[in-house]
């Protein structure tokens, strides 16, 4: 039995096993509003960071964690890149099997990963 009386999004009267929105609209409103998107990515990448170590997997770095990005190792086995938008929206399942196939990295090394024909060094 739910201790809530009214929908959480527009303060409607829930009626019969209604526990927390009185619609689909409105619980498509409460899941899926940018903020929710990004508290829940926010929260995902959080998670997904400690189990990986929780800092850069090259030179180690752990500050921030929007300089930490996830680097897929073999990019033809690449189903889907680990953003926000992916860490929020989809199936735990199916990030944690991506994950997988992924190291931690900082942005900067990721750079180098991805560029390694623009060392300064080789270039002057």
């Amino acid at each position: 039995m739910s201790t809530r009386s009214n929908c959480i999004v527009c303060g409607a009267r829930l009626q019969g096993k209604q526990t927390k929105f009185c619609s689909s609209a409105c619980k498509n409103k409460h899941h899926q509003s940018y903020e929710s998107q990004k508290r829940r990515g926010l929260a995902r990448k959080l998670k997904l960071v400690k189990t990986a170590g929780g800092s850069c997997s090259i030179c180690g770095y752990r500050k921030n964690l929007a300089a930490l990005v996830f680097h897929h190792t073999d990019s033809t086995d690449k189903d889907f890149k680990l953003d926000m938008r992916s860490l929020s929206n989809r199936k735990l399942e199916a990030v944690l099997t991506e994950l997988d196939k992924c190291i931690l990295v900082c942005r900067n090394c990721h750079a180098e990963l991805h560029n390694p024909h623009l060392d300064l060094d080789s270039l002057f």
